[in-house]
Protein backbone atom coordinates (compact mmCIF):
# COMPACT_ATOMS: atom_id res chain seq x y z
CA UNK A 1 0.00 0.00 0.00
CA UNK A 2 2.58 2.30 0.76
CA UNK A 3 4.46 1.98 -2.90
CA UNK A 4 0.94 2.80 -4.63
CA UNK A 5 0.53 6.43 -2.05
CA UNK A 6 3.97 7.07 -3.00
CA UNK A 7 2.56 7.44 -6.88
CA UNK A 8 1.14 10.38 -5.87
CA UNK A 9 2.99 13.66 -4.57
CA UNK A 10 2.07 15.72 -1.35
CA UNK A 11 0.31 17.84 -2.85
CA UNK A 12 -2.07 15.65 -4.98
CA UNK A 13 -2.47 13.81 -1.67
CA UNK A 14 -3.41 17.32 -0.12
CA UNK A 15 -5.82 18.11 -3.03
CA UNK A 16 -7.34 14.72 -2.63
CA UNK A 17 -8.19 15.47 1.13
CA UNK A 18 -9.67 18.69 -0.17
CA UNK A 19 -11.95 16.91 -2.67
CA UNK A 20 -13.26 14.61 0.32
CA UNK A 21 -13.69 17.10 3.05
CA UNK A 22 -15.59 19.74 1.49
CA UNK A 23 -18.54 18.41 0.03
CA UNK A 24 -18.65 17.23 3.92
CA UNK A 25 -18.26 20.49 5.29
CA UNK A 26 -20.63 21.64 3.26
CA UNK A 27 -23.14 20.00 4.01
CA UNK A 28 -22.66 20.26 7.52
CA UNK A 29 -22.89 23.81 7.23
CA UNK A 30 -25.77 23.94 4.95
CA UNK A 31 -28.42 21.20 6.94
CA UNK A 32 -27.08 21.26 10.01
CA UNK A 33 -30.07 21.40 11.73
CA UNK A 34 -31.81 18.33 9.88
CA UNK A 35 -28.02 16.84 10.88
CA UNK A 36 -28.60 17.61 14.28
CA UNK A 37 -32.22 15.59 14.45
CA UNK A 38 -31.11 12.41 12.31
CA UNK A 39 -27.28 12.12 13.73
CA UNK A 40 -28.54 12.92 17.79
CA UNK A 41 -25.77 14.31 19.86
CA UNK A 42 -24.56 17.45 20.51
CA UNK A 43 -27.10 20.29 18.27
CA UNK A 44 -27.05 21.81 15.06
CA UNK A 45 -24.53 24.58 16.30
CA UNK A 46 -22.14 21.55 16.96
CA UNK A 47 -22.76 20.67 13.25
CA UNK A 48 -22.14 24.18 12.00
CA UNK A 49 -19.35 25.30 14.23
CA UNK A 50 -17.68 22.20 12.98
CA UNK A 51 -18.52 22.83 9.08
CA UNK A 52 -17.22 26.05 9.36
CA UNK A 53 -14.14 24.79 10.81
CA UNK A 54 -13.86 21.83 8.80
CA UNK A 55 -14.54 24.49 5.12
CA UNK A 56 -11.40 27.27 6.72
CA UNK A 57 -9.22 23.78 6.81
CA UNK A 58 -10.06 22.90 3.42
CA UNK A 59 -9.27 26.40 2.16
CA UNK A 60 -5.81 26.63 3.97
CA UNK A 61 -4.97 23.21 2.78
CA UNK A 62 -5.70 24.13 -0.89
CA UNK A 63 -3.88 27.51 -0.45
CA UNK A 64 -1.13 25.48 1.03
CA UNK A 65 -1.00 22.81 -1.83
CA UNK A 66 -0.47 25.72 -4.84
CA UNK A 67 2.17 27.12 -2.68
CA UNK A 68 5.41 25.12 -2.42
CA UNK A 69 7.17 27.22 0.13
CA UNK A 70 4.53 27.02 2.40
CA UNK A 71 3.75 23.21 1.68
CA UNK A 72 7.56 22.91 2.54
CA UNK A 73 7.09 24.89 5.75
CA UNK A 74 4.02 23.99 7.21
CA UNK A 75 3.37 19.87 6.01
CA UNK A 76 4.40 18.23 9.56
CA UNK A 77 2.02 20.63 10.76
CA UNK A 78 -1.30 19.49 8.29
CA UNK A 79 -0.38 15.94 9.39
CA UNK A 80 -0.57 16.95 13.12
CA UNK A 81 -3.57 18.72 12.53
CA UNK A 82 -5.00 15.99 10.92
CA UNK A 83 -3.77 13.63 13.77
CA UNK A 84 -5.52 15.94 16.35
CA UNK A 85 -8.41 16.32 14.49
CA UNK A 86 -9.29 12.41 14.63
CA UNK A 87 -8.23 12.01 18.11
CA UNK A 88 -10.88 15.00 18.93
CA UNK A 89 -13.68 13.56 17.12
CA UNK A 90 -13.17 10.27 18.44
CA UNK A 91 -13.25 11.71 22.14
CA UNK A 92 -16.15 13.58 21.17
CA UNK A 93 -17.77 10.55 19.55
CA UNK A 94 -17.22 8.24 22.50
CA UNK A 95 -18.59 11.55 24.77
CA UNK A 96 -21.87 11.81 23.23
CA UNK A 97 -22.52 8.07 22.56
CA UNK A 98 -25.23 8.08 24.79
CA UNK A 99 -27.87 10.38 22.71
CA UNK A 100 -25.97 9.29 19.02
CA UNK A 101 -27.88 7.82 16.27
CA UNK A 102 -26.66 6.02 13.43
CA UNK A 103 -26.10 8.65 11.38
CA UNK A 104 -24.40 10.37 13.92
CA UNK A 105 -22.16 7.46 14.52
CA UNK A 106 -21.41 7.64 10.86
CA UNK A 107 -20.39 11.31 10.50
CA UNK A 108 -18.01 10.81 13.83
CA UNK A 109 -16.22 7.81 12.16
CA UNK A 110 -15.76 9.64 8.71
CA UNK A 111 -14.69 12.64 11.25
CA UNK A 112 -12.37 9.94 12.86
CA UNK A 113 -11.11 7.86 10.12
CA UNK A 114 -10.58 10.67 7.21
CA UNK A 115 -8.07 12.47 8.98
CA UNK A 116 -5.67 9.68 10.30
CA UNK A 117 -5.69 7.96 6.89
CA UNK A 118 -5.08 11.53 4.99
CA UNK A 119 -2.44 12.09 7.72
CA UNK A 120 -0.77 8.38 7.26
CA UNK A 121 -0.59 9.22 3.78
CA UNK A 122 0.54 12.91 3.86
CA UNK A 123 3.05 10.80 5.97
CA UNK A 124 3.87 8.25 3.69
CA UNK A 125 3.86 10.48 0.21
CA UNK A 126 6.53 13.27 2.51
CA UNK A 127 8.73 10.72 3.13
CA UNK A 128 9.80 9.84 -0.43
CA UNK A 129 12.24 12.22 -1.90
CA UNK A 130 11.15 15.58 -3.90
CA UNK A 131 11.57 15.62 -7.94
CA UNK A 132 14.72 17.96 -7.48
CA UNK A 133 16.55 14.91 -5.42
CA UNK A 134 15.23 12.32 -7.21
CA UNK A 135 16.70 13.46 -10.66
CA UNK A 136 19.84 14.64 -9.03
CA UNK A 137 20.24 11.38 -7.56
CA UNK A 138 20.02 9.47 -10.75
CA UNK A 139 16.49 8.11 -9.85
CA UNK A 140 13.89 9.38 -12.54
Amino acid sequence: MNNFVRRFSARQIILSDVFLSTPLALALILAAGPIAQWAGGPGATFYLVVGVVMLLWCVDMAAMAMNARWLERYFNLMIGVDVAWGLLSLALMVWFAESLQPLGWALFALNVLVPLDMAWMKWVAGSQPHQSQRRSAGLT
